[in-house]
C-alpha cells in the first residue's frame, strides 16, 4: 500500500510537470511572438520616423530651396531694398538740389536779362521820338565851313548806335527765350524725375512689405518645423529605446524559451514512458496475494466498530450501510430504498 501511494505521488508529480512545461510553453510562445509583433511594428515606425526626420531636415537646409536658404535669401533682398531706397533718396535730394541751384540761376539769369533789355528798349526808344527839326537847327561853329557833319544827312539826324543796339536786344531776348525755356525744361525734368522716383519707391516698399510678410512667414514655419523635428527625434529615441529592450527581453528568455521548444517533445515522451511503467507495476503489485491480503485486512480495519455487522450481513446490506452512516436501518432505507435488506 506504502509502495502504491508513493507510485500515485509520483504519477501526479508526472503529471503536474507536464501542466508546467506546457504553461511554460504557451507562455514561451506568447511572449516571443507578442515581443516580435512589438519589434516589427517599431521598426516600421523607426523607417517612418527616420523618414519624416530626413524629410524635415532636407526641407530646412536644402541648399536654396530649404527654409534657411530662403530666409537668407529673403533678408538679402531685404537688405538690398533697404539699401536702393537709400541710395535712390541719396540721390534724388542731390538731384533736386542740382535743380534749385540750377532754377535759382536761371531765374535770376532771366531778371538780369529782362532788366537790360528794358534799359536797352527805352533808351532806343527815346531816340525815335528826339526832334529831328530842332537837331536840324544846329548852329555853325566858328571855323567850322558846316554846321552839320557829313553823315547827318544820311543819319536823319543823331541816331548813335540804335541799329546795332536793336541786334543787341534780339541777342538778348533771345538768350531770354531760351533761359526761359531751359527753365520750363528744368521743371518738367525735374517733375519728371520726382514721378519716377515716387514710382520707384512705391514699388520698393511694396516690395519690402512683400518681402518682410514673407520672411515672417518663413521664419515661423522654420520654427514649426524644427518643433516638429525636434519632437520627431524624441519619438525616435523613444522608439528605439523601446525595440532594443524588447530585443534584450528576447535574449533574457532565450536560453529558457529555446530549452522548453527544444525539449518538450522528448520531456512528455519521457514522462509518458515513466507514467505507463509506474501504472504497470501499479498493476502488477496489486496482482500479488500479499496486496491483495493486505487490502483485505485494511477494507476490514476500515469498518471500524461496523465490522462484525458487515461481515455477517454483506458490505451491500443495509444494516452495514446504516451502522457505516451511524444512522438507523429505518432511517437509511428512506433515503436508500433500493438497497438490499430495506
Amino acid at each position: 500500500a506504502v509502495v502504491l501511494k508513493e507510485i500515485g505521488q509520483m504519477l501526479k508529480v508526472i503529471a503536474k510537470e507536464a501542466k508546467i512545461d506546457k504553461e511554460k510553453l504557451d507562455w514561451c510562445n506568447d511572449e516571443r511572438k507578442e515581443t516580435k509583433a512589438k519589434i516589427d511594428k517599431k521598426e516600421g515606425e523607426i523607417a517612418e520616423l527616420e523618414k519624416k526626420i530626413d524629410k524635415i531636415t532636407s526641407e530646412i537646409e536644402k541648399p536654396k530651396t530649404g527654409l534657411l536658404a530662403m530666409i537668407e535669401t529673403t533678408d538679402t533682398e531685404l537688405q538690398e531694398n533697404a539699401a536702393n531706397q537709400k541710395e535712390e533718396t541719396k540721390e534724388r535730394t542731390e538731384d533736386n538740389l542740382v535743380y534749385q541751384a540750377n532754377i535759382k540761376n536761371l531765374v535770376e539769369a532771366e531778371g538780369l536779362v529782362s532788366a537790360a533789355i528794358k534799359v536797352l528798349t527805352k533808351y532806343y526808344d527815346s531816340l525815335d521820338k528826339y526832334d529831328k527839326k530842332e537837331a536840324e537847327e544846329v548852329k555853325k561853329l566858328p571855323g567850322e565851313d558846316e554846321a552839320r557833319p557829313e553823315t547827318w544827312e544820311s543819319e536823319k539826324g543823331y541816331q548813335g548806335q540804335s541799329g546795332a543796339g536793336t541786334k543787341v536786344i534780339k541777342t538778348l531776348q533771345f538768350i531770354l527765350d531760351n533761359t526761359e525755356k531751359e527753365e520750363k525744361e528744368a521743371h518738367k525734368d525735374e517733375m519728371a524725375a520726382q514721378h519716377t522716383f515716387e514710382d520707384s519707391m512705391t514699388k520698393l516698399k511694396g516690395e519690402e512689405r512683400k518681402l518682410q510678410k514673407s520672411l515672417a512667414k518663413l521664419k515661423k514655419t522654420l520654427a514649426d518645423k524644427q518643433a516638429e523635428l525636434l519632437e520627431s527625434q524624441k519619438s525616435l529615441k523613444e522608439t528605439v529605446a523601446v525595440k532594443e529592450a524588447a530585443e534584450a527581453y528576447l535574449l533574457k528568455i532565450k536560453p529558457g524559451c529555446d530549452f522548453i521548444t527544444e525539449n518538450y517533445d522528448k520531456r512528455g515522451k519521457h514522462r509518458a514512458a515513466e507514467s505507463k511503467a509506474l501504472a504497470k507495476a501499479a498493476k502488477l503489485l496489486k496482482g500479488t496475494p500479499a496486496y491483495k491480503a493486505a487490502e483485505s485486512q485494511s477494507e476490514l480495519e476500515s469498518l471500524g466498530s461496523c465490522r462484525d455487522i458487515c461481515e455477517k450481513a454483506g458490505r451491500s446490506h443495509a444494516k452495514c450501510k446504516a451502522c457505516l452512516a451511524d444512522v438507523s436501518i429505518p432511517g437509511y432505507c428512506a433515503g436508500h430504498p433500493g438497497t438490499d435488506g430495506c
